[in-house]
C-alpha cells in the first residue's frame, strides 16, 4: 500500500511517523533533525537534559532549559530550518511548565506529554503550537476532552494512544500488562472513537506500540489510525543519542529480556533485563545521590533507584548500571541502520 501523509493541525510529513521522545538524551536534536529531512515528525526529550554539576540546586530549571534550547536549534540547522519539530515533556516533571514554555518560545511545531494527564498543557502554549496528549485508556481521553474544551475551549491536535504492548512508561496496572488481550490497541481505537464521536472524528489518532517495520506501520493504518510512533527502533540508528554498547543490549536481546518493573515516575515502565534490573527485582537498593528532584512523584528516601543516573548510564552504554526501556517486539532489531535506510524501506 501508499503509505500516507500524516497532518496534523497546519503542518504535515510525507510519512505518518512521529519519533518517540526516548529521554534521556538518546532523542536529540541530531536524530530529530534527521528524521525530518527524511520524511517523518522529529521530536526532543526534554528530561533529562544538560550539565548536572550546573543543575545542582537552583540551577536545575535554567540548565534544563538552555540544553533544550540548544537542541532544538540544532535539530533546525541539520533539517534546514524545516519541521515539523516537537518537543516531548513529561507530565511528572518537575519543571513541566518551563520546558513547554521553553519549546514554545522556540517555535516548535508542537508539545507531546504524557507520564501523567496533561490537564493544563494548553495554559503553556499559543494557539499556533499543536497540542498532542499521551493516552492509553477510554477515562483518559474522556477527561482530556472534557477538561481542555471547558478550560481552554481547546481539544487535542492528535492523540498518541499507547498500547499495553509499548515501551518505556506505562500508563496500565500489572494486571492489564499481564493480560494485553483485555486493552489492546484495537479496544483503545475503538473506545477514543466512541468517544470522540462524529464532531471531533477529524482528530488523527497515532498509534504507539511494537513499530518496527513498514508492515507494522501498514497493519495500524489499515486499522484505522493517522499513524504511528516509533520508538525502540530509532534508540538503534546511528543518528541516535545511545553510545553503540548501550545499543548491542538491544541487538542481542531475545522477547525473554522484556520485563516490567516500577519506575520513580510512579508507572511500571518496560525495560531489557540487566544487570541493574535484577538487582531491583531481587528487593536490592541502588546507591545514588539526588543532585536535583526532577520528578514530582520521586520519593528519593524510598525509591530503589534514580532514574535519571540509571538512564544516563544507559545513554553512555554502561550495561552493568544502565536501564534500557524497550517496547515488546525487540527481536527483530539486529542491526544499527541510518534513519535514511528506516525511511527507504517506506518509499
Amino acid at each position: 500500500m501508499q503509505l500516507p501523509e500524516l497532518k496534523i493541525k497546519n503542518f504535515s510529513s510525507r510519512f505518518p511517523v512521529i519519533q518517540a521522545g526516548m529521554g534521556v538524551r538518546v532523542g536529540t536534536g541530531k536524530l530529530a533533525g534527521t528524521v525530518i529531512n527524511e520524511g517523518g515528525m522529529g521530536v526532543i526529550a526534554s528530561v533529562g537534559l544538560g550539565d548536572i554539576f550546573k543543575s545542582l540546586g537552583k540551577g536545575y530549571e535554567e540548565e534544563s532549559n538552555r540544553q533544550l534550547i540548544e537542541e532544538i536549534r540544532e535539530a533546525r540547522e541539520i533539517s534546514g530550518g524545516k519541521g515539523p519539530l516537537g518537543v516531548n515533556v513529561m507530565v511528572a516533571l518537575t519543571n513541566y511548565e518551563s520546558l513547554v514554555r521553553t519549546a514554545v518560545k522556540e517555535g516548535v511545531e508542537f508539545i507531546i506529554s504524557g507520564a501523567g494527564i496533561p490537564r493544563n498543557l494548553p495554559a503553556f502554549v499559543n494557539e499556533d503550537t499543536a497540542v498532542i496528549p499521551v493516552l492509553s485508556s477510554r477515562r483518559g481521553v474522556e477527561l482530556i476532552m472534557k477538561t481542555w474544551k471547558k478550560r481552554f475551549n481547546r481539544r487535542p491536535d492528535a492523540i498518541i494512544l499507547e498500547g499495553p504492548l509499548c515501551g518505556g512508561h506505562l500508563g496500565f496496572t500489572y494486571e492489564q500488562i499481564n493480560n494485553p488481550e483485555s486493552c489492546s490497541t484495537d479496544m483503545i481505537l475503538k473506545e477514543t472513537q466512541e468517544v470522540l464521536g462524529d464532531e471531533n472524528k477529524d482528530i488523527p489518532l497515532i498509534a504507539a506500540e511494537c513499530v518496527n517495520t513498514r508492515e507494522d506501520i501498514e497493519r495500524f493504518i489499515k486499522m484505522g489510525f493517522a499513524g504511528v510512533q516509533v520508538g525502540t527502533r530509532f534508540i538503534c540508528v546511528e543518528e541516535s543519542g545511545m553510545e553503540h554498547s548501550g545499543q548491542e543490549m538491544y541487538l542481542k536481546a531475545k522477547s525473554d529480556d522484556v520485563v516490567v518493573i516500577q519506575s520513580p515516575v510512579g508507572l511500571p515502565v518496560r525495560v531489557l533485563r540487566s544487570p541493574l534490573v535484577e538487582r531491583i527485582l531481587s528487593g536490592k537498593r541502588e546507591p545514588f545521590h539526588c543532585p536535583y528532584k526532577c520528578l514530582i512523584t520521586c520519593d528519593k528516601e524510598k525509591v530503589p533507584f534514580c532514574i535519571a543516573q540509571v538512564l544516563l548510564a544507559a545513554r553512555a552504554g554502561d550495561q552493568e548500571h544502565g536501564l534500557f526501556m524497550t517496547g515488546c517486539n525487540v527481536e527483530p532489531i539486529k542491526n544499527i541502520i541510518s534513519v535514511k535506510e528506516f525511511f527507504d524501506t517506506l518509499k
